[in-house]
């Protein structure tokens, strides 16, 4: 009913033939990825130490890191609109790069509309780990996709115990924040 009749699979086209496209779409999402790790990091640091510069420097960061992957899952795109004929495939990894669009503009939206202030802010901006991580290795572990490069035997025991210690740590920081606002 939704396939037209016959083979509807195609030969791909060697996309990495491209390095216009290689260059730009892979160095903005790996930037765009490091920089959300970095506002990551940032976060934990305010997180142990309250500061108002720190606040600071976590959003120009978060800002920083939006656009690096915003820019760089639309370059994806239009690389793969060029090379296979379709912007957007919902590929695995496509799905995660957009995670991580939508988690960092959700931080920011939560922010700038005063519903994420001070601890929760910083714990949202601190689980960009979770979801870097799991967008970046994270799909690997499916084994579907046409991003999906393998070398995943250790990697699922690992991310496992990264993201549920990721998620540990920072519920136990929104908790005693909680537990200490209804005991003052």
């Amino acid at each position: 009913v939704f396939a037209p009749a016959g083979d509807s699979l195609e030969v791909l086209v060697a996309v990495l033939n491209t390095s216009f496209w290689l260059a730009t779409h892979v160095l903005c999402i790996t930037i765009g990825y490091g920089v959300s790790i970095l506002a990551a990091v940032i976060a934990h640091f305010a997180l142990l130490r309250p500061d108002a510069k720190l606040d600071g420097l976590l959003h120009k960061v978060l800002v920083t890191a939006l656009f690096f992957t915003a820019f760089g899952t639309m370059l994806g795109g239009i690389w793969a609109d060029q090379s296979w004929g379709r912007f957007w495939g919902w590929d695995p990894k496509e799905n995660g790069a957009l995670l991580i669009v939508i988690w960092i503009a959700w931080v920011l939206h939560g922010k700038y509309g005063g519903y994420l202030r001070g601890v929760t802010y910083r714990v949202a901006a601190a689980y960009l780990n979770v979801i870097v991580a799991l967008a970046w290795f994270g799909v690997n572990l499916l084994n579907v996709g046409l991003h999906s490069y393998g070398f995943t035997g250790e990697m699922a025991a690992g991310l496992l115990a990264f993201c549920a210690f990721e998620t540990g740590l920072l519920a136990l920081a929104l908790f005693q924040t909680k537990k200490g606002e209804s005991a003052a």
